[in-house]
This record gives structure tokens, sequence and C-alpha cells, in this order.
């Protein structure tokens, strides 16, 4: 029986169209998945090498390289704009049903962010979804990147939660297969009707919603 879940964030509780526009106004359109890639990139190689480095440093190292890539001036000015995007991004909108579902099953809810916590802190009270998650976490806290296994470890720890227990919903294959790896059971949002790589462990449970995703590991006995 599931007792927590562990949500993602970043494109798993908001889509990250304003970041993507941000980008788009201090000219680099369509560099979105570039930048997301690069910080994760070196996110995960801090991780395989037992080392830490915060979010907002690669993300600001890697902005100043694209706008020098581009011919642009990486001035702070343009970097903040870029970071600003995070605070107006928002919810999908099968986000609150599927939140709601869990809580009315009496399953606990929290996050664990590559992100900053004050990022996801600000979006749930923003967009009041916040009544419906008891904890944030980030990265930071268990001192390695997802999807090294400390991170889904550290979230299991503050509630005293079993692994199979538990359960990862993530629209990120990556992320699925650490915590699959870790023990948990796992949900795989996939929003772009993508298809999931074969050698990493699969999810328990996939749909094209998050809803949905919700109700199939609910009905999991």
């Amino acid at each position: 029986m599931i007792q927590l879940v562990i949500l993602d964030v970043n494109g798993t509780l908001f889509s990250l169209d304003a970041v993507a526009d941000g980008l788009a106004d201090v000219g680099l359109p369509g560099q979105l998945d570039v930048w997301f890639a690069r910080i994760l990139r070196d996110g995960f190689a801090t991780a395989a090498a037992g080392t830490f480095v915060a979010f907002p440093d690669l993300a600001r190292h890697h902005l100043t390289v694209l706008l020098d890539e581009s011919g642009s001036e990486p001035t702070d000015e343009r970097i903040d704009h870029v970071i600003g995007g995070f605070d107006e991004v928002a919810p999908h909108p099968d986000v609150e049903p599927g939140l709601r579902r869990l809580t009315d099953a009496g399953v606990t809810i929290t996050t664990m962010t590559n992100g900053t916590v004050e990022i996801t802190r600000d979006f749930l009270h923003r967009e009041n979804l916040e009544r419906f998650v008891e904890d944030t976490y980030d990265v930071e806290m268990a001192g390695r990147w997802k999807p090294a296994p400390e991170p889904y470890r550290y979230v299991l720890g503050q509630h005293e939660v079993e692994p199979g227990n538990a359960a990862l919903i993530a629209v990120h294959p990556w992320d699925i297969h650490g915590a699959a790896t870790a023990g948990l059971l796992t949900g795989w949002v996939n929003r772009s009707s993508a298809r999931y790589p074969d050698p990493l462990a699969r999810p328990a449970v996939e749909a094209d919603s998050f809803e949905t995703v919700v109700d199939r590991l609910l009905a999991i006995e």
C-alpha cells in the first residue's frame, strides 16, 4: 500500500513555458532543452563524482555560455530575466485533481527537486497547492542530484517509510530509473507521447496525464 508519494517538480507539476519565453526574450529561442540538458549533465556528473553543485550555479553558468555562443552579452539583467521565469510558471491542469485524489486517499505528498526548494514553495503557495503537500525537499538537502539514490532515501528517512510503500511520479525517465533502482514504485507521466528508453528500469505505471498516473498507482495493492 502506498503511504508516501514523492513528486518531481520541473515539468511534472508545472510547465516551463514561462522560462522558455524568457530565453526567447534574451535572444535564445528554442534553447530550453539545450540549457536544461547542460545543467542536468553537469549535475549528474557531480553526483557520479560524489560531489555537489547547486542548481542555480549551474543554471547561471550555462546561461552565460549560451548567451556567449549566440553573440549576446551575458549581463546579469539578461540572466536574471530568464531565471525570473520560474516565478511565473503555471501548473499543468491535471495536477490539482491528482493531488486531491492522493490527499483523499490518505497518502502523504512530498516533492523532491533537482532545482531549489524555494522555487517549489513559491510555486505551490502562488497556485494554492501547498495545502496538498506536506513537505518540500531539494537535492542540496541530500547532497546528491537525482537520480542518485540519496535524494529518494533522504525523503523516505524523513517520513520513516519503506521504499516499497512509496512512489515517485515524474516526467523524466532518468528520474523514474533512479527511484525504481532505489526500490520505490514509479509513475511516469508521458506528456509528450515519447518512447520510454528500453534500457532503463520500467515505471510501474504510465499514462499521458498526472491524474491518470495517480489513479493507476492508487489501484496497486
